[in-house]
């Protein structure tokens, strides 16, 4: 049997600077927060996005070869979606009866009932898909498709002959995997430029995403996507955009290619349909990413240790905060006007900011959590915040003695933690 020393004495020594950086509160609540529960739920494998349906009060964690779903009332496990290699983010449709979950390793989709659990379709998209989002006004689904050091269409090659790819490469393009949630078919493949992160939907139209290798954010109708999409067959498709299908005039068989790389820039006719927002100077490499729609607000964790807030219709950076490290979520919670940075980096945080009614922002607490809990999901009604962690130890049945003992996750630690007030 394996044998796991657990030691969290040295990975507080060994994250101590980390910890020493993170933000001072300016103005603590009557109520500090706290960890309130900690639910233990098990499972093996990395984890990623989670998900709270407000309506059903059930948790979606994307958690290795399964989605496993958490009654947030009772903090007990009541199913699991499986048949993934590598689940990473979950989308729920807004009629209440299915999800939708991006399997990274199989470059698809897997379409689950929200009753039974069951996988009732495979949607192929992009390579390596992770955030997912559905659009209700257009019931399309975005799957975001990040773009790798691969991904060049052109290489460029050093005086030594090593490929070089930068951050301003022009035919460095992510996918973004369009899908149809009526019909569960792809409708087209969006090329964009740089290296997606995080997307999110303000819920009226507008998609979101970060562009973290460019410290921006890319925006875009869904529904002028949704008019070209589903532009009737025998119609002219729109510049920028390669059809399939046959010469007959029926319906692509596979999904279109709309370009709007940089690669594609001079080569249409029409106003390019995506923009960006670029973000300011003190932040790098943006990743999670919330939206106050009410209040055309965007919220963008950078990995620098710093949250921008902006204004979603003039990009104008309304404020910059600091956070702790290793964010890879934002969660907004409207009905107390709360911003949230879960920070998996060091001994693990989670940055508390209060939204003022005279639209400033200041930190409010700074949450001792545990280390990796870098994804939450927040319940407006009860104002609860979720993360989750595993504990890790050294594998002691490992040959080679003291320096060659590897840290490995003790079996049945994988846990949701709790914070509220």
């Amino acid at each position: 049997m394996r044998q796991l020393l657990l030691l969290p004495a040295i990975c507080l020594l060994a994250c101590a600077g980390l910890a020493a950086q993170t933000p001072q509160a300016t103005e603590l609540p009557g109520q500090p927060f706290v960890i309130k529960k900690t639910w233990m739920i098990g499972g093996e494998g990395n984890w990623d996005y989670l998900t709270l349906d407000p309506d059903s009060l059930q948790l979606y964690i994307a958690h290795g070869p399964v989605v496993q779903i958490v009654d947030v009332s009772e903090g007990t496990v009541t199913g699991e979606v499986a048949g993934m290699r590598d689940a990473h983010g979950i989308a729920l449709d807004s009629n209440g009866q299915f999800g939708y979950i991006s399997d990274g390793p199989s470059n698809d989709v897997k379409v689950f009932d929200r009753e039974t659990l069951e996988v009732v379709a495979k949607i192929p998209t992009g390579r390596n898909p992770r955030a997912i989002v559905f659009e209700p006004s257009s019931r399309l689904v975005f799957v975001i498709c990040p773009a790798t050091a691969n991904d060049s269409s052109v290489p460029r090659r050093a005086s030594n002959g090593q490929r070089v790819l930068t951050a301003s490469d022009p035919f460095v393009k992510s996918t973004i995997t369009v899908i149809d949630a009526d019909t569960r078919k792809p409708l087209a493949d969006l090329l964009l430029p740089g290296r997606l992160g995080f997307a999110q939907t303000d819920g009226k139209g507008t998609v979101y995403v970060n562009v973290m290798d460019r410290d921006r954010i890319a925006y875009f109708s869904a529904q002028g996507l949704e008019s070209t999409l589903r532009n009737p067959s025998g119609k002219s498709a729109p510049d920028g955009v390669k059809v399939g299908g046959n010469k007959t005039g029926q319906p692509a068989a596979s999904p279109l290619t709309i370009d709007w790389s940089d690669a594609a820039l001079g080569t249409l006719s029409i106003p390019r349909p995506l923009h960006s927002f670029r973000l300011g100077q003190d932040c790098e490499s943006p990743r999670g990413l919330a939206v106050d729609s009410t209040n055309d607000r965007l919220f963008t964790a950078c990995d620098n240790m710093k949250m921008q807030v902006l204004n979603s219709s003039t990009g104008q950076i309304v404020a910059s905060l600091p956070i702790g490290a290793g964010t890879d979520a934002i969660g907004y919670d409207s009905n107390h006007g709360l911003i949230y940075a879960s920070n998996g980096g060091g001994v693990g945080s989670l940055t508390v900011i209060r939204q003022h009614l005279n639209d400033s922002y200041a930190v409010i607490q700074e949450v001792p959590t545990r280390a990796r809990a870098r994804t939450l999901a927040v319940n407006p009604a009860s104002g609860e915040v979720y993360l989750v962690t595993n504990v890790t130890g050294l594998d002691l049945t490992h040959n080679g003695g003291i320096g060659g003992l590897k840290e490995a996750p003790v079996a049945g630690t994988f846990q949701v933690i709790v914070v509220g007030n």
